[in-house]
């Protein structure tokens, strides 16, 4: 079954008419969680509103990879986030965010161009430096 914008209201009805399985195989305008600078772009969004994630001080990177989304090489805010998360695990963690067991020591991070799909052109890195010149 494909659904529309308006067809959640469809899933809801077939759910409630019977017990059979029921399989969905394509949701309409939910771009926002299906690739994966969206899903980051989403989730840090609703980590950053959330009262209950900010009491806890509960930050987007306890759950998922620490992610930056760098848009293009002029994107300096998000950059040096970046340099700054980087240089924080090498220094062995950071007094605002807890540095999750999923880091490795090594301090190795994955770089997915944009353009790219399919695994193309994804370099794993673990020096800063070889990181600023593959973006720039």
């Amino acid at each position: 079954m494909n659904l529309g914008f308006g067809g959640y209201d469809k899933v809801d009805k077939r759910l409630t008419a019977s017990s059979k399985p029921f399989i969905f195989n394509h949701f309409e305008v939910i771009r926002g969680i299906c690739t994966k600078t969206n899903l980051i772009k989403s989730l840090r969004s609703y980590y950053e509103e959330s009262p209950l994630a900010r009491e806890a001080k509960y930050s987007l990177f306890d759950t998922t990879p620490t992610t930056f989304v760098i848009a293009r090489a002029t994107d300096d805010k998000e950059i040096q986030q970046f340099m700054h998360r980087f240089r924080e695990i090498i220094a062995g963690g950071s007094k605002n965010e807890r540095v999750p067991n999923k880091h490795c020591t090594e301090n190795m991070w994955v770089v997915k161009p944009a353009a790219l799909n399919q695994g193309r052109g994804i370099e794993v890195f673990k020096n800063l430096r070889d990181i600023t010149e593959f973006i720039y």
